[in-house]
């Protein structure tokens, strides 16, 4: 049988797992973010179109597409975290009764 100390160190492991993994996560969208604004940056500054509307044109289809990949991202998350599987252990208090 396991101590408490025992299940209260597996419960802090896996919660410092969880940390490092969400950590990893934000730093992998900072990227992601920043390079997205770096190619929106480049698109500005650009001289290679005469109309700017060309300009904006890209711009919008850059957000856009970086939006939509985001949400994307999320909607999988939560896809996948609503049907995890829950595995109820049995109940092995004896009833009085």
């Amino acid at each position: 049988m396991k101590g408490k100390h025992t299940e209260e160190a597996l419960k802090i492991k896996q919660l410092e797992e969880t940390i490092s993994l969400k950590e990893k996560e934000i730093k992998d969208i900072k990227f992601s973010v920043s390079d997205i604004l770096l190619q929106i940056r480049n698109i500005n500054e650009s001289n290679d179109y005469s109309d700017p509307s060309v300009k904006r044109r890209k711009i919008s289809e850059l957000c856009t597409d970086t939006r939509y990949e985001l949400l994307i991202d999320e909607i999988e998350i939560g896809y996948k975290k609503q049907n995890a599987k829950i595995i109820e252990l049995p109940n092995t208090r004896k009833s009085n009764k």
